[in-house]
């Protein structure tokens, strides 16, 4: 009787050991493995200093970001208006004809004001003269384009140089250029016009401004979406860069055009960036004499 009775308390026993073996104790390390890796018990710092700490460094990298937007703006300068001393002119030239031509500049340069070279074949006396009250621009050789072919039967390689000029006066690297003007050496410009016609654009931007001939036949054989040099163009900071990148690559290209205001054309087609038309660049293409017009 005595070994009978034990034994429902010996099943009791059993059960309570198996129930805490393999169910409590395997939750009991479950909670002290969570307890462990909670923040609220572990050694760091309280969620609160841990946000507090992650939007100091937030508002720190926005201020940084800020001063960096505010470090990569343009210089004063160029947000100034557009001014006299911005434009660079490029005056084609020959040294052949280069005694009449160089009065017609005479009226309108202004030495002290403006910036700009008369690009030439070869050295004239100005180019060794060392008189700098000539009234005149300053002279440059423009650089040798004997590489470059040429196949239009009646034309001139001087178009080649020519056409180079707007490139070669950007990597001059003035300072404060931002559109670089074209013209022939009996061009007239108006430099106060002129500067109020380009500080309407924006010099950051691609821009190719002037005119095409007003005469109809010019420009069915040309275009009339070219800028006759004659009556000067104008080519944006940003654009000369470009072309200057480009350009011999593109003048070896088209070695059967004409002259130089359809190779600028050309090299402006592939660029993407057509004419912006502008009457205050304007020719004067009229057969005969015309002495009666301009004296009107």
């Amino acid at each position: 009787m005595h070994a009978a009775g034990k034994a429902p308390k010996c099943k009791a026993s059993f059960f309570l050991c198996s129930l805490l073996l393999y169910f409590l104790l395997p939750v009991l390390a479950l909670y002290v493995v969570a307890l462990a890796v909670s923040p609220f018990y572990s050694g760091s710092s309280c969620p609160e200093e841990s946000l507090a700490s992650g939007d100091v460094a937030h508002l720190a990298a926005a201020g940084d970001a800020g001063n960096r937007r505010n470090d990569s703006s343009p210089p004063s300068d160029d947000a100034a208006p557009t001014g006299l001393g911005h434009i660079v002119f490029g005056i084609a030239a020959s040294s052949e004809l280069w005694k009449s031509p160089r009065e017609y500049i005479r009226t309108w340069w202004r030495p002290e004001q403006m910036s700009g070279f008369v690009w030439l074949d070869k050295p004239v006396y100005e180019f060794y003269s060392r008189n700098a009250s000539t009234g005149l621009p300053g002279i440059k050789i423009s650089g040798n384009t004997t590489k470059f072919p040429y196949t239009h039967g009646r034309g001139s390689r001087s178009a080649l140089r020519i056409t180079r000029i707007v490139s070669e006066s950007f990597r001059l690297g003035l300072p404060g250029a931002r559109w670089f003007v074209m013209g022939d050496d009996d061009t007239v410009f108006f430099p106060d016009n002129l500067v109020d016609v380009l500080s309407r654009y924006d010099h950051t931007q691609p821009y190719y401004i002037g005119n095409p001939s007003e005469s109809h036949i010019q420009n069915l054989i040309f275009s009339y979406g070219m800028a006759f040099g004659g009556g000067g163009f104008a080519i944006s900071r940003a654009l000369a860069a470009q072309l200057a990148h480009m350009q011999d690559g593109c003048i070896d290209r088209y070695p059967a055009l004409y002259g130089s205001d359809d190779r600028i054309h050309a090299c402006m087609a592939e660029l993407g960036v057509p004419l912006t038309r502008h009457l205050g660049f304007h020719t004067c293409a009229r057969w005969g004499d015309v002495l009666g017009l301009l004296g009107a």
